[in-house]
């Protein structure tokens, strides 16, 4: 094409002429990238499932040591939750725990009580990451050569945005950390 670059095959290049090999390329390119997030949405699912694992046996760990407390696996986790209500569930679980620390002397009230709040932690963030890995598979799950690229935009948006997650509710988790 170079050796021929008349005015007109320039034009014709320019004004949007596909090469075959381009759209090879393009869709060889599409489904190995495909490939690779339902690979990362399969280790996520593994993830979660080792995270719900834990959250089970902290609540029976919890509940054999208190007997009192209902299983998380009770607690409905599912699309439901939101930022606003994971923030409302923590405010309300430090309170519980700030309030029970000042009237505690004996320390082993206050341990039970920050288990508990670290249960409770668990909990929420296991919610969070569970809508989160829901969201990712809905949108892996759509993705094929006939998206508008319109819809691609606001996958890559929710992606990014991660609206299942609270930073504040991390940052919090992380601090308990040693």
């Amino acid at each position: 094409m170079e050796a021929n670059g008349t005015d007109r095959v320039k034009s014709y290049v320019n004004s949007g002429c596909k090469k075959p090999n381009d759209s090879v390329k393009n869709v060889t390119n599409l489904c190995s990238c495909k490939r690779g997030l339902l690979n990362h949405i399969s280790e996520a699912k593994v993830i979660i499932n080792e995270l719900e694992g834990l959250l089970g046996d902290v609540t029976s760990a919890i509940q054999s040591t208190h007997g009192k407390l209902s299983t998380f696996s009770d607690i409905e986790f599912g699309v439901e939750l939101n930022d606003q209500a994971a923030s409302d569930d923590l405010e309300e679980i430090v309170g519980f725990s700030h309030s029970q620390n000042t009237d505690c002397t004996n320390t082993e009230e206050k341990k039970s009580s920050d288990v508990t709040h670290f249960a409770s932690l668990m909990a929420i963030l296991y919610g969070m990451v569970k809508q989160d890995y829901l969201m990712q598979e809905k949108i892996v799950s759509a993705l094929d050569l006939k998206v508008p690229s319109e819809e691609l935009q606001s996958f890559c948006e929710m992606w990014s945005w991660r609206p299942f997650i609270d930073d504040d509710i991390m940052h919090q988790a992380w601090k308990l950390i040693p």
